[in-house]
C-alpha cells in the first residue's frame, strides 16, 4: 500500500513538473513573438516622409523625397525669435547619421551648410558641432565628433501639404 501511495505521488508530481515546465516555455514565446511583431512595427533607419518638430513656437520639418543612394528632401527652419529658413537639401545615411548640403534663403540671401540628424528609429536629432566656411559653404570641421541634441526631436509624422 505503501508503495502505491508513493507511486502516485511522484507522478502527480511529476505532471506538475512537466506543466509548469510547459507552461514558462509557451509564455516565453508568447513573449518572444510579441517581441517581434513590436520590432517589426517600429520603423528600422530613414523612412520617405516627413519629420517634424513643434512646440508651437518653433517648428522644425524635414521631408524626405528620395531615399536611393542619395538621399533628397526639403528642410524649414521656424525657431523662435530668429529668421526663418527653407531650402532644399542632398546628402546620405552613413552609420545612422544623416549628413547634408542644405540650401537654403533667409532674408533673399542664399546659403548653403551642412547639416546632420542622427536616425533613431523613427526621430531624427540634429547634429552639432565647430564649423567653418569651405568653398562657399559653411561645413562641419570635424563630422564624427558631433553632438546631438535631443531638444529638438523631429519625429516621423504624416505629411501635410
Amino acid at each position: 500500500m505503501y508503495r502505491i501511495k508513493t507511486a502516485l505521488f511522484l507522478s502527480i508530481a511529476f505532471l506538475i513538473v512537466v506543466s509548469c515546465n510547459t507552461k514558462k516555455k509557451d509564455d516565453s514565446s508568447v513573449k518572444e513573438k510579441e517581441s517581434i511583431q513590436q520590432e517589426k512595427k517600429k520603423p528600422k533607419g530613414l523612412q520617405k516622409g516627413c519629420y517634424v518638430y513643434n512646440d508651437n513656437r518653433s517648428t522644425i520639418s524635414l521631408q524626405v523625397m528620395n531615399k536611393e543612394n542619395t538621399v533628397k528632401g526639403t528642410l524649414l527652419f521656424a525657431l523662435a525669435r530668429k529668421d526663418k529658413n527653407t531650402g532644399r537639401f542632398i546628402g546620405h545615411v552613413k552609420d545612422s547619421i544623416l549628413l547634408v548640403d542644405y540650401t537654403f534663403e533667409s532674408e533673399g540671401v542664399e546659403s548653403v551648410r551642412e547639416v546632420a540628424f542622427r536616425i533613431k528609429n523613427d526621430t531624427l536629432l540634429q547634429g552639432y558641432g565647430p564649423t567653418e566656411m569651405k568653398d562657399g559653404k559653411r561645413v562641419f570641421t570635424n563630422p564624427s565628433s558631433l553632438t546631438f541634441d535631443t531638444k529638438f526631436p523631429l519625429v516621423k509624422k504624416p505629411c501635410v501639404d
